[in-house]
């Protein structure tokens, strides 16, 4: 009998506990704490009897409070054969100021919670520590008058005495200016009002990019401390410690962001700490001969900026020489304290005309924010001499040849004594000798002439009709307007639209932006690197053929492009680190 009333008791209880029911005598409403300092996080507790499944309405608290998190529970008790069932709701709540606040009544299912009152000490922004602070927080800037995209130091630091778990500290930024990050974290421990500290420091680039009043809004903290508890329990507090979470601000700092001076001189504006300039020449020869290329390379380093800061000069073609400039290489090293920005200059000299010419000096302006003032950085000029090319040589040499035996000569055949034994045979053996000698020696040296000779007007015309063909296309090239493709769908559209119409130099222009769209990280600089990408040799094939239609401009309007695009509809895939068939003293195409 008695275990009947047990089970049917259990079964009433587990049917209970699954009903929700809506009635209970009242809600009450307590504080962890009723005084506490700006930035620390108070527990607002809510009690309801019965099983209540609805959320409160916390949007009364935004006034005064910041919400950073909810959670409820429910209990069940039986006492003396009668169950009382209880919701619980803990609510984690910031300060937003200081002063007396009070926590608004809450509605809950058409109940409400008494007020409450909280008093909220002003705290000294977390940035003035005192012998009792756990935690507070700095932050410092190297200078706070930059001139406008200069270098600011920011560094935060964060001072903690306790162990701090789940921390999370803001970052700086500004609309107005660009922020990067230095490096990895620094741990270290210091000192401060006679406290020992652990230390977490960041540091942090910012580039204002306008000029005037900028304010670097204050760090916040969120992290989680251990809580003092007033009941001691040397088992439990070993394995089990109470935290509560805090949040503190640090200090904003405003930045006077000076403009560009009036005594700067280049059209463009780079300011820095220091500033380099290294170049490297290939082949490094004071000599060199028309048609022979030769290679310059830039680099500029500067501190203080990235690598895209750093200007990008326009050159025009020195005299005697062709000047083909390749695509700048930008680059940005984070160190522990600074950025060290990186650009390199390719240059492409093609030597024209034969005498000496001088290539000029290379000078960059800058102003130096460690001293204000301006600054310049140069390269010295060089004077090269550009000898002749080998037909001209050729010509040259053999233009007044020396024939052997001629009064020219200055050479005197020996005479021989004609009462000599045998002198009579001998001498005239030898001037019949002499005489087929110097006959066969005239007629050699007269076809020898006539060959070089030859050879040396065949290469002036092809070194003419060279020249004159690499001037010719890039004035057709400029002469043709283009648009470039907003997207690789576009640039597809277009490269088939020339291949229909023909037009071999619209295809190249079309079929290099395309891929351009597609490898933005390593767009082809001609159709032989393009080429090198697919893998079907008939496809390569076609674009060698296009690629001599273009350079020899022969057989321009028998050109099909019909063939090129049933070829190429899509572009493979590839993969720059695995299939990188650039050379590294690959020269710029004449018509890029």
């Amino acid at each position: 009998m008695k275990r009947n009333q047990f089970l049917v008791t259990i079964s009433l209880l587990f049917s209970l506990c699954l009903v929700t029911t809506q009635a209970w005598a009242a809600l009450t409403a307590h504080l962890d704490r009723y005084r506490v300092t700006e930035g620390e996080t108070v527990r607002l507790t809510i009690e309801a009897t019965g099983q209540v499944s609805t959320m409160p309405d916390t949007r009364a608290l935004n006034q005064d409070f910041e919400v950073t998190g909810a959670m409820s529970g429910s209990r069940v008790n039986i006492i003396n054969g009668k169950m009382d069932s209880r919701t619980t709701w803990t609510i984690s709540l910031i300060p937003l100021r200081s002063g007396e606040l009070t926590i608004p009544s809450l509605t809950i299912n058409g109940e409400h919670t008494p007020e409450l009152t909280l008093h909220v000490a002003e705290a000294a922004s977390g940035t003035d520590p005192d012998a009792a602070t756990p935690v507070f927080l700095e932050t410092e800037v190297d200078k706070t008058d930059p001139y406008v995209q200069g270098m600011v130091r920011y560094t935060q630091r964060v001072f903690f005495a306790v162990n701090l778990a789940q921390g999370s500290l803001s970052e700086p930024e500004h609309e107005n200016a660009l922020v990067q990050k230095l490096g990895e974290d620094r741990e270290y421990v210091a000192e401060r009002n006679g406290r020992s500290y652990n230390v977490i420091e960041r540091v942090f680039v910012i580039f204002p990019q306008t000029s005037g009043r900028m304010v670097i809004p204050a760090p916040v903290l969120n992290a989680q401390i251990p809580q003092a508890n007033n009941r001691h329990d040397p088992f439990f507090d070993r394995f089990f410690t109470n935290t509560r979470p805090v949040r503190l601000r640090g200090e904003a700092i405003t930045l006077d962001v000076q403009p560009r001076p009036d005594q700067s001189k280049s059209a463009y504006w780079l300011p820095a700490e220091s500033v380099e300039l290294h170049e490297t020449w290939q082949p490094d020869n004071d000599t060199i001969a028309v048609g022979d290329p030769i290679t310059r390379n830039i680099t500029i380093r500067a501190l203080g900026v990235t690598g895209e800061q750093l200007p990008e000069p326009r050159l025009s073609d020195p005299d005697g020489f062709k000047l083909y400039p390749d695509r700048a290489q930008s680059n940005t090293q984070h160190q522990s304290h600074n950025v060290q920005g990186e650009k390199t200059l390719r240059l492409a000299y093609m030597p024209m005309q034969p005498g000496k010419h001088t290539l000029p000096a290379f000078t960059l302006n800058w102003w130096d924010t460690v001293t204000n003032r301006a600054q310049e950085a140069t390269l010295p000029e060089r004077t090269i001499e550009i000898l002749p090319g080998t037909g001209q040589q050729n010509n040259t040499a053999v233009s007044a040849p020396t024939v052997p035996g001629s009064s020219e000569s200055g050479m005197q055949i020996p005479e021989i004594q004609q009462n000599a034994p045998g002198a009579s045979f001998l001498q005239t053996e030898r001037s019949a000798s002499n005489t087929a000698t110097a006959s066969a020696g005239s007629n050699g040296w007269f076809w020898a002439t006539l060959v070089f000779a030859t050879l040396w007007l065949m290469t002036l015309a092809v070194l003419w009709r060279n020249r004159r063909q690499a001037t010719s296309f890039v004035k057709e090239n400029k002469a043709i307007t283009r648009e470039d493709p907003k997207n690789s769908r576009e640039a597809r559209k277009r490269f088939h639209a020339a291949c229909k119409e023909n037009n071999p130099r619209q295809v190249r222009f079309y079929l290099l932006k395309w891929a351009a769209v597609d490898w933005p990280d390593s767009p082809p600089r001609g159709l032989d690197e393009l080429a090198l990408r697919f893998d079907d040799i008939s496809v390569r094939e076609a674009l060698k053929k296009l690629d001599r239609v273009l350079y020899q401009q022969h057989d321009e309007e028998d050109w099909d492009g019909d063939e090129l695009k049933q070829l190429i509809s899509q572009l493979p895939k590839f993969d720059k680190n695995t299939k990188n068939t650039t050379g590294k003293n690959t020269l710029p195409g004449l018509y890029s």
